[in-house]
């Protein structure tokens, strides 16, 4: 009988030990947490380790041990731990889900896997769509993957349901910008620019909106801020030539635009039509050999780039032919005095003349030998370009507007076979490049 009662006795401090060590548990992953929580890791990890070293799954003890490595910022390890708590049984009973899919979004986004944090935060969204934080993530990763279009749908939602996330207006004006959605790219943008920090970014990009919807002001205003930043200086520098281009003044654009040669990278197709734009400011500006130049650095760089070739070929017999150079290299005054002894070869007087533009001029004429007859007007249209049908039909459209029934186009280029047949058929005379040789031949023989 005593043995029977000593047996029992033995086998209940035995349970009652085993019992009392498992309870303890709980009690020590609590400490171990609040060690943690003062920055005392080696105690918490203290404390962790003789927990697993008797209990080796416990999933408490794990979840603070992936704390831990968290702490130490041993990412790669942390990532590990709390994948593999995700696949123990159970695990819904000592930690909730969503707060390890929020920690491995955060470890994701530190070891720079956009793809595994934007998996996580969507778990988070799977859990609760209206969660800010997640939409915001979200957003923020696929901006640095220029996934546009989820990126307005993520940081739209997270601003409605956060309005505090104030640096959301940067990427999500941008976004909008790249899915040609300018008028919400335009109202964020514009957000973002009271913000602190550094505005380049958001002046370039108001820069372009302001140009494309031709509030030049503002537009030079902003690309001239942006500018100063090296990662925006050619692009801000080419926006604004383009912006003197598209204004005719073509001298500020080519200032503007050899201001940055020294900077342009590589063989791109920036840095191609950046190169191009330069080289038709200088056309317009009748500076000819500064032209082809430019033109010849893209034909080298990129031999089928735009109409390059033809505008060579083009500008090459004009250089070689001192009569062409001569009408291209003159000046509006100059070229207005060879226009009139032009018409005047053709037996007409000039009553009144008007400059359309650097290289188009208008005149009403009368032709001497038929007095009686109606005026024609004259056009004048200094290009390398093939004159097309579009260019008769609104030429016969300034004959009517001027009350002229005839008229007559010439061009230093040639004509398309279409605006050869759309002249004939509205008593358009056409005269191109191969008349005008003769014409000044027998100018500057007269003159001699």
């Amino acid at each position: 009988m005593n043995i029977i009662l000593l047996l029992i006795a033995v086998i209940l401090v035995t349970t009652a030990v085993f019992a009392g060590k498992y309870l303890s548990y709980p009690s020590k992953i609590r400490k171990a947490g609040e060690y943690l929580e003062e920055g005392d890791i080696a105690k918490a990890s203290s404390l962790i380790k003789e927990v697993l070293e008797k209990k080796k799954d416990y999933i408490p003890a794990r979840y603070i041990r992936a704390q831990i490595l968290i702490k130490q910022n041993q990412y790669l390890l942390a990532i590990s731990e709390l994948n593999n708590i995700l696949m123990m049984p159970d695990m819904n009973k000592y930690i909730s889900e969503l707060d390890i899919h929020y920690h491995l979004a955060t470890l994701y986004n530190e070891t720079r896997n956009w793809q595994k944090e934007i998996e996580e935060y969507k778990k988070i969204l799977s859990f609760n769509d209206d969660d800010a934080r997640a939409h915001y993530r979200i957003g923020h990763a696929l901006y640095r993957q220029k996934d546009y279009k989820k990126v307005r749908e993520h940081l739209t939602k997270a601003l409605i349901l956060d309005p505090s996330l104030k640096d959301s207006y940067l990427p999500l004006g941008i976004a909008c910008f790249n899915i040609s959605d300018y008028e919400k790219a335009e109202e964020y943008l514009a957000n973002a620019i009271t913000l602190p920090g550094d505005h380049s970014e958001v002046e370039y990009h108001l820069g372009y909106i302001y140009k494309m919807k031709k509030d030049y002001d503002r537009a030079v205003r902003m690309l001239e801020n942006a500018k100063k930043s090296r990662e925006f200086f050619i692009r801000s520098i080419h926006r604004l030539g383009e912006i003197f281009y598209e204004q005719g003044m073509f001298s500020e654009a080519i200032e503007q635009l050899e201001s940055g040669l020294k900077s342009l990278k590589g063989k791109t197709d920036e840095s191609l039509s950046y190169r191009y734009l330069l080289a038709e400011c200088y056309e317009n500006e009748n500076s000819i050999r500064e032209a082809v130049h430019h033109w010849e650095i893209i034909e080298k760089e990129h031999p089928n780039y735009r109409s390059t070739k033809l505008k060579l070929d083009s500008y090459k017999n004009i250089l070689d032919n001192k009569n062409m150079m001569v009408l291209f290299t003159s000046s509006a005054d100059e070229l207005q005095k060879i226009i009139s002894d032009i018409i005047s070869i053709l037996n007409y007087n000039i009553i009144s003349g008007e400059k359309l533009s650097q290289n188009a001029f208008q005149y009403k004429t009368y032709n001497i030998k038929k007095i009686n007859d109606p005026a024609v007007l004259i056009f004048f249209d200094r290009t390398t370009r093939e004159i097309t049908e579009q260019d008769i039909i609104e030429f016969y459209k300034r004959l009517h507007g001027e009350k002229c029934k005839s008229g007559i186009y010439l061009t230093t280029s040639k004509f398309s076979l279409k605006a050869r047949a759309s002249a004939t058929s509205r008593m358009i005379e056409i005269y191109d490049s191969e008349f005008l040789q003769k014409v000044l031949e027998k100018i500057w023989s007269r003159k001699i």
